[in-house]
């Protein structure tokens, strides 16, 4: 069965299978949904744009003890290919989510070093997240639904206990020449930390709903 049908509107949308899985746990993953040349273009700018990276002053914060801080923040940068990419998987977005979805916000986030990621759910801007490995390769992300409910105050005990198991969880790879789908605001989700080599790029595409 193919992963997508043409709508009227000649977009790319995800088949009744992934817009069930979607709506029944809050995730799923659509591979192959444009050629190499766009994968390729994603990577150059991902790449062009770490120079410009910054961190971000606002966004998604987990309070967590000294002892199990990260090494390293992740930085950021946007970019005209991610932008035009962002405002065309919007009828993706919509179809998988059944609501009304606008484009928020999209970014890179960069990895060098390690690529942990802190247990969290993301802002209420990410009614719908679309994540995008654009520029290397990172590990898997893991989906805590048995967190559900819990804002980033009380996902930030199970980051400070040592004695938490990081790695479990539904683990979720990032398909090739497509994306990870999920409802951002709601599943929590992390990555235990593992050495990367050189530069590695995530992209976050984020979508509100309007009502």
């Amino acid at each position: 069965m193919p992963v997508l049908v043409s709508s009227p509107e000649s977009v790319c949308l995800p088949d009744s299978e992934h817009r069930a899985e979607y709506r029944a746990l809050g995730y799923t993953v659509l591979a192959d949904l444009w050629p190499d040349a766009l994968s390729a273009a994603l990577e150059a700018e991902a790449l062009e744009r770490w120079p410009h990276a910054e961190y971000p002053s606002g966004g998604p914060r987990t309070p967590i003890v000294e002892a199990r801080a990260p090494k390293r923040q992740t930085p950021v940068a946007c970019g005209d290919v991610l932008s035009e990419l962002h405002a065309a998987l919007t009828p993706v977005a919509r179809a998988l989510s059944s609501r009304v979805v606008v484009a928020s916000f999209s970014a890179y986030g960069y990895y060098v070093g390690d690529d942990r990621v802190l247990l969290h759910v993301d802002s209420d801007q990410c009614d719908v997240t679309l994540l995008v490995n654009a520029l290397g390769t990172v590990g898997p992300l893991h989906l805590r639904h048995e967190l559900i409910g819990l804002d980033n105050a009380a996902l930030g005990k199970f980051e400070s206990d040592l004695d938490w198991d990081q790695s479990a969880g539904t683990r979720v790879h990032y398909p090739p020449h497509g994306l990870l789908a999920m409802a951002g605001n709601v599943l929590p989700h992390n990555r235990p930390e593992h050495a990367v080599d050189g530069i590695n790029a995530v992209a976050a595409l984020c979508y509100k709903s309007l009502y």
